[in-house]
């Protein structure tokens, strides 16, 4: 009996809900269901040149795939749809996804800096150990469950003492992203919802004010110290 090769059929749809987005999608590379993030950003710097050239780099080339891996080197028309189904519509997404991934610095001569913040992750395997070697501190990734495009995963520990020995407990809380109200939703401990516009004040209340667990993401864009300067040329 023959043997079949088995892939999702799913992985070479053309979907996304956004319509201009999908326009967008088919004018630069057709039906290609997977494209390089080298082309991919190169369209999206000629769609938004009057956007922050790192930004839009840094979101095309880690956010929009959502992983935190310098070594990944495409993106899909499924990951490019679940972007836009949380900080479209289209014209307004990179505007809305900065106000989330990156803070504001403002110089003395008026300009404006960006930087990745700290605490995505993206696609996290191995949050487990992540947890564990950071005691009392969180992070911020993907949910591994599927179409929950809507969420993300907010990770943190806390470290006691018990019968004279030193634990760390683990916890997990989902943080929904509300785009019609521009809010960012997380249940309390009373079991009642709150939400917040400032998705920094929402991560801060959620974890007790701890620190965040700094990603390899925010490493080789800020610090350039795990992958060569070259890949970040804004």
């Amino acid at each position: 009996m023959a043997a079949y090769t088995t892939f999702d059929v799913n992985n070479y749809k053309i979907e996304i809900e956004d319509k201009e987005a999908l326009e967008f999608w088919l004018k630069n590379f057709q039906e290609n269901a997977t494209i390089s993030t080298q082309t991919f950003t190169e369209a999206m710097l000629k769609k938004f040149p009057s956007e922050n050239k790192k930004v839009v780099t840094v979101l095309c080339k880690h956010i929009i795939c959502c992983s935190g891996d310098a070594n990944k080197k495409d993106i899909t028309a499924q990951e490019f749809d679940k972007f836009m189904r949380r900080f479209g519509p289209f014209e307004s997404s990179i505007k809305n996804s900065q106000k989330v991934f990156f803070k504001e610095i403002k110089r003395k001569d008026g300009d404006c800096e960006y930087t990745l913040v700290r605490w995505y992750h993206g696609y996290l395997e191995d949050c487990k150990n992540k947890i564990i070697s950071n005691p009392d501190k969180y992070l911020v990734r993907e949910p591994k469950e599927k179409d929950r495009w809507h969420l993300l995963t907010v990770e943190y520990s806390k470290s006691f003492q018990k019968e004279g020995k030193k634990l760390l407990a683990r916890n997990k809380k989902h943080l929904q992203i509300n785009r019609k109200k521009n809010l960012f939703v997380w249940t309390q401990r009373d079991g009642k919802k709150q939400g917040h516009p400032d998705i920094e004040v929402a991560l801060r209340e959620m974890t007790s004010g701890r620190d965040p667990i700094n990603s390899e993401m925010w490493n080789a864009v800020e610090n350039q110290s795990l992958y060569q300067a070259a890949s970040y040329d804004y």
